[in-house]
C-alpha cells in the first residue's frame, strides 16, 4: 500500500444553525463563541464569533467511519460501534470495548487496540493508567469552523424565544398553572463558514507509540481500512454529518466551495479563511508538488462529483 495524503478545505453557507452549543446558563442556552483576529489599516481587530468545533466534527467523521467499517465487516470495538468514543482510557474501558484484559505492556496494548478497532486506529486513542500510558496521534485532522473573512461584519447569532406547554393536563394544578408554560432561549447563527479536513494513511495499521517498532504493519488489511476511511469522507461530506440539535434545527446548508488535494505527501489547501483560497491553491501548486492533483467545485463539476473523483482517485494511488 502507498502513502497518499488528502487535503480538504471548503466553504459552506449554514443558515438558522444550532450546531455546536456549550453551556446553559438557566434556560439560555449558547451557542460556542470563539475570538477570531484580523489585520486592519490601522493593526489588527478582534471578533467574538460563532464557531464549530473540531471535536464536533470529528465526533461526526467517527461515527459515519464506524457504520461504514462494520458494513464492510472490518473490526470495530463495541464502544465505537454504538457512538461511544471514549477510545479505550482505561482498563475499565478497554476490557467493556473488547471484552477482555488489556495487555501488561504498550507494543501488545497498541497492537491488541489497532487489531480490533478500526475507528481507534484511524481516529487514535490514549491509554492512561498509573503503570502504562500509551498514545496513539490520530491519523485525520480537523478544526474549528469559524466565519469567512469577508463575512465577520456580517454575522449575527441570535436568542429564539421557544416554550412548552402542560396546561390543560392532570400533570398541572390549576393552582399551579403559571408552571405549566416553560419557556427557554437557543442562541442561533447564520454564516458562511470555513471547513478543514485532512487524511494521512502512512500509519494506518502500524504501531507508532514504541519507539523500537513505530512504524511496524499489525495488521493485514491495511488497505481496506484506508478504503473504507475514503469511503467514509465521501459520505461525511455527501451527508453533512455533524453538528448537535439537529432534531430541530436542522441548518440550511449550502456548499459554496470545495477543494480536494490528493498527494503522494503531505500537501494542504490554504486556508479558505480567505476568498481567493482556490488561486492560491493553484498557485501553491505550480511551485510545490507531491503528485498533486486538485480537484474543485464548482470549477470543476458538481459537489458530489468533484468528491467522487478525488477519493476515486485516491484510491487509485494506494
Amino acid at each position: 500500500m502507498k502513502d497518499i495524503f488528502i487535503s480538504i478545505r471548503g466553504r459552506l453557507l449554514l443558515n438558522v444553525e444550532a450546531l455546536n452549543m456549550t453551556e446553559s446558563v438557566g434556560n439560555y442556552v449558547k451557542h460556542r463563541k470563539v475570538p477570531v483576529l484580523v489585520p486592519e489599516e490601522n493593526g489588527f481587530v478582534t471578533y467574538f464569533v460563532p464557531a464549530i468545533s473540531g471535536e464536533s466534527i470529528a465526533h461526526g467523521f467517527q461515527v459515519v467511519l464506524a457504520e461504514v467499517a462494520k458494513s464492510k465487516g472490518l473490526p470495530v470495538c463495541n464502544l465505537c460501534e454504538n457512538g461511544i468514543f471514549l477510545k479505550s482510557t482505561n482498563k475499565g474501558v478497554f476490557s467493556e470495548a473488547f471484552k477482555k484484559d488489556p495487555p501488561v505492556n504498550d507494543m501488545e496494548l497498541e497492537r491488541e487496540i489497532l487489531s480490533n478497532c478500526v475507528v481507534e486506529d484511524i481516529g487514535g486513542f490514549l491509554y492512561a493508567e498509573k503503570e502504562m500510558n500509551v498514545k496513539r496521534t490520530s491519523n485525520f485532522f480537523t478544526g474549528y469552523m469559524i466565519p469567512v473573512r469577508e463575512a465577520l461584519d456580517s454575522v449575527v447569532v441570535e436568542p429564539q424565544l421557544h416554550s412548552r406547554y402542560a396546561l390543560g393536563t392532570q400533570f398541572v394544578k390549576r393552582e399551579e398553572q403559571q408552571l405549566g408554560q416553560m419557556i427557554y432561549y437557543v442562541e442561533l447563527s447564520s454564516a458562511v463558514y470555513t471547513f478543514s479536513f485532512d487524511f494521512d494513511n502512512r500509519f494506518v495499521g502500524k504501531v507508532t507509540f514504541n519507539y523500537e517498532n513505530a512504524g511496524k504493519e499489525v495488521v493485514k488489511d491495511g488497505k481496506e481500512r484506508v478504503e473504507a476511511t475514503l469511503d467514509a469522507i465521501k459520505k461525511f461530506l455527501y451527508e453533512f454529518s455533524f453538528g448537535a440539535k439537529k432534531t430541530r434545527f436542522m441548518p440550511i446548508v449550502s456548499w459554496e466551495s470545495l477543494a480536494i488535494a490528493v498527494s503522494n505527501d503531505t500537501w494542504t489547501v490554504p486556508s479558505p479563511f480567505t476568498r481567493k483560497y482556490m488561486e492560491n491553491a493553484e498557485r501553491k501548486l505550480k511551485k510545490v508538488s507531491y503528485e498533486t492533483k486538485l480537484f474543485m467545485f464548482p470549477k470543476d463539476g458538481g459537489f458530489e462529483e468533484v468528491i467522487s473523483d478525488a477519493v476515486d482517485e485516491a484510491k487509485r494511488r494506494l
